[in-house]
């Protein structure tokens, strides 16, 4: 019994590396012979023998349910039918937007989704809305300033209260104008500065705001 021991280690050390490579292509050959077997288990079709299947509608059917795959039915199957062949649903699909009485037809594809699936849609689609939300408002902000441009202020005809809404125009700059009107009547925006205490940038900041007539 020794010795047989012995040989085998020797044949063993001798020829290791086709050893090896015999090995690695049998666990290869498993490995795919395996995952065929699981893709049949995906895509099996219901029934042993469907020898008439021209009086049948066929449907695949994904996602969240038992047994994925493709589905030989009646004509005018519902899908609550197809679920129920295929073993019903899981725990976590998702049917609240899903008909279950649709009349299905020949190629149908069903696709079952997931609950955390519906839940991301939703907030995507809550995202979009405040995002549009937020889009129409700035909008809103938009069609405000051009209501305040286009009410601009009439520098000859203005009261001090009215001139004191301008940017940078306190009470004695407002009487300033006033006072300068009197006997010049700004005949176009840019004579504003030629009241003390207004110069080219304060011109700048209100002549969008102002006017002469």
């Amino acid at each position: 019994m020794k010795k047989i021991f012995v040989r085998i280690f020797d044949f063993i050390k001798k020829y290791k590396s086709y050893i090896l490579i015999i090995l690695i292509v049998v666990v290869s050959i498993f490995s795919i012979f395996m995952q065929n077997i699981e893709k049949k288990e995906q895509m099996k079709i219901n029934g042993k023998s469907l020898d008439k299947k021209e009086d049948k509608i066929c449907v695949y059917i994904t996602g969240e349910v038992k047994n994925q795959g493709v589905y030989y039915l009646e004509e005018n199957s519902r899908l609550c039918d197809l679920i129920d062949i295929c073993g019903g649903l899981t725990e976590m699909a998702e049917i609240s937007d899903i008909n279950l009485a649709k009349k299905l037809v020949d190629s149908d594809k069903i696709v079952i989704p997931k609950i955390k699936d519906t839940i991301d849609n939703n907030e995507n689609n809550l995202i979009t809305n405040i995002v549009e939300d937020e889009i129409e408002n700035l909008d809103d902000v938009d069609d405000i300033d051009n209501i305040n441009s286009s009410e601009k202020i009439n520098i000859n005809t203005a009261s001090k209260d009215m001139l004191q809404n301008l940017d940078g125009i306190g009470e004695k700059t407002a009487e300033k104008i006033i006072e300068y009107r009197k006997n010049n009547k700004f005949q176009k925006i840019e004579d504003i500065m030629e009241v003390s205490g207004i110069g080219e940038a304060k011109f700048e900041a209100i002549k969008d705001y102002i006017c002469v007539d």
